[in-house]
């Protein structure tokens, strides 16, 4: 049998937890744009999860939701930012996820 139905459980699992944070980064963004930011509120944690999702996107989305819970709460500034993010972290997961499943299942590394 092999690790091959443990590699499919751990895909499948990762994906539908990617999708239920990704609804509930959305839902972050609903009640965040529900707020007026205080205009005094520096973007700067959106501005630096934007570029963490770049650079290390799991710790960029962990960012972005952080951020967008703090807009919504009115303590901070920086949406756009914080949602774009959300998106480039959640793509980026994804991408380096396909690459290493690829590169496992085409023996790559043997």
């Amino acid at each position: 049998m092999g690790v091959y139905p443990i590699t499919i459980i751990v895909i499948l699992a990762g994906a539908i937890g990617m999708v239920f944070l990704l609804r509930l980064g959305i839902r972050q963004n609903a009640q965040a744009a529900a707020v007026d930011p205080d205009p005094d509120a520096t973007g700067g944690l959106a501005v630096l999860s934007f570029v963490m999702a770049l650079i290390l996107p799991v710790i960029g989305v962990i960012l972005a939701h952080v951020t967008l819970a703090r807009i919504a709460e009115g303590r901070a500034s920086g949406r756009a930012f914080a949602y774009a993010a959300l998106w480039v972290g959640y793509v980026l997961i994804a991408l380096e996820l396909a690459v290493i499943i690829w590169a496992y299942q085409s023996n790559y590394w043997q």
